[in-house]
């Protein structure tokens, strides 16, 4: 092979090198994804699970058992991602919370209208009217179709680039935190004067 390689210049050389390079990082980032979807999974599960037992169990409201279920679930997505899928070890928590808490909140708009509008398209469709599709179907192909799109295109992808690496954003909210961090790391630190 080496002999192949004489008389060419470096750039054509490193050809086969770049085309390793590339699938390295096309895994890299399969791999990523589906750590992702992992992570999403087990918060999915910990928001519907303890949403519908507050429900059930203790007869908590459906919409704050729902929004519990929500923060819970968030909160649990955010840390299995920060430690586990992308090792966000460059990034502050404080930094890496509100950059996550922005997505979310973005994430949750996209959802519930693209979720209506879809629905509201499937609804004004004769097509699917003529069809024999039924108006209940309309609904749940907007809900799954909508949540697929918003969580690879927007959730993974800002993940990925936004909220779990270092950026220009990051030094802006250390700072603008940084006094409720210190406060809060004062408050929670033992009185060594009451030993």
């Amino acid at each position: 092979m080496s002999e192949n390689l004489e008389g060419l210049t470096t750039a054509q050389a490193a050809v086969p090198d770049k085309k390793k390079a590339g699938f390295a990082n096309r895994f890299h980032g399969f791999i990523l994804f589906l750590k992702a979807s992992v992570a999403s999974q087990i918060a999915s599960w910990v928001d519907m699970g303890l949403g519908i037992l507050l429900k059930l169990l203790f007869n908590v409201d459906i919409k704050l058992a729902t929004a519990i279920g929500a923060i819970t679930g968030g909160i649990i997505n955010c840390s299995i991602n920060y430690k586990w899928t992308f090792k966000a070890n460059s990034s502050s928590v404080p930094a890496v919370v509100i950059k996550y808490i922005l997505v979310w909140t973005g994430s949750l708009l996209l959802n519930m209208y693209g979720t209506a509008m879809l629905d509201n398209a499937f609804a004004n469709s004769q097509t699917l009217a003529d069809w024999g599709i039924k108006a209940g179907v309309y609904t749940t192909v907007a809900r799954v179709g909508t949540s697929l799109l918003v969580s690879i295109f927007w959730n993974f992808m800002l993940q990925r680039y936004f909220v779990y690496r270092y950026n220009s954003f990051d030094p802006f909210l250390d700072g603008l935190l940084s006094p409720v961090v210190s406060k809060f790391k004062k408050s929670n630190k033992p009185d060594s004067s009451k030993s």
